[in-house]
């Protein structure tokens, strides 16, 4: 692994560590030692346990007695609470998208779908994820209110985390473009209470998903 060499040694540091945890370079209950993870990054144990600490008020990394960091394991109930809040705001925020679209808006989800496409055709779980918070973004983006693109993005470390493990799923990248095609369509037509339906199945697909992975032991 590279050494890092460049810019804010804190937030590369922190940047780094949340890549490691976001693409399953370590999992879920796994010990973090940090003497290790500073020596492969090439920087002394001070940073880098700054950044657990960072990622542990995020959510991200638990602190155990005699254990000392791990990576937070999911329990039922939050990806619930998590999901839940999430449907709602994306509901609202697709019927403001809705209300307030150009043409432009529109073709600008429409150039991602056709992204999601190549991405599921090439197996490319990276890309697809990257265009699964792309698509998200740009609907919140569009729908004009900005604290509610603020508390989306409060939550989006746990999102992304939450893509990852459910594109990752076997079957799960086709049914999510399906799922985004679906909400896309709805959006185009200018149908609310469709796309509202098509965001609300979406989401709940995704908490199947995670459930069955927290039954399965895998997060």
């Amino acid at each position: 692994m590279e050494a890092i060499k460049h810019g804010s040694l804190k937030e590369e540091v922190l940047s780094k560590t949340k890549e490691f945890i976001m693409k399953g370079r370590f999992a879920p209950g796994q010990r973090i030692v940090i003497d290790a993870l500073a020596k492969e990054l090439g920087v002394s144990v001070t940073p880098v346990r700054e950044a657990l600490h960072h990622l542990a008020a995020e959510g991200l990394v638990s602190i155990e007695p005699r254990k000392g960091f791990t990576v937070k394991k999911w329990e039922t109930k939050e990806i619930e609470d998590l999901l839940y809040l999430r449907m709602y705001l994306e509901k609202l925020a697709v019927r403001l998208f809705i209300e307030k679209a150009s043409e432009r808006d529109i073709n600008d989800l429409a150039a991602i779908i056709e992204r999601m496409d190549k991405a599921v055709q090439a197996s490319d779980l990276e890309s697809l994820t990257a265009l699964n918070s792309q698509f998200h973004r740009r609907i919140l983006q569009g729908s004009g209110n900005q604290e509610l693109l603020k508390i989306m993005e409060s939550l989006s470390a746990k999102l992304h985390r939450v893509r990852i493990l459910s594109l990752s799923y076997p079957g799960r990248m086709e049914q999510s473009r399906a799922e985004h095609a679906a909400i896309f369509e709805a959006i185009k037509a200018r149908d609310v209470s469709m796309a509202e339906k098509a965001v609300e199945e979406h989401i709940k697909s995704v908490m199947v998903t995670l459930l069955k992975r927290v039954q399965e032991g895998l997060i």
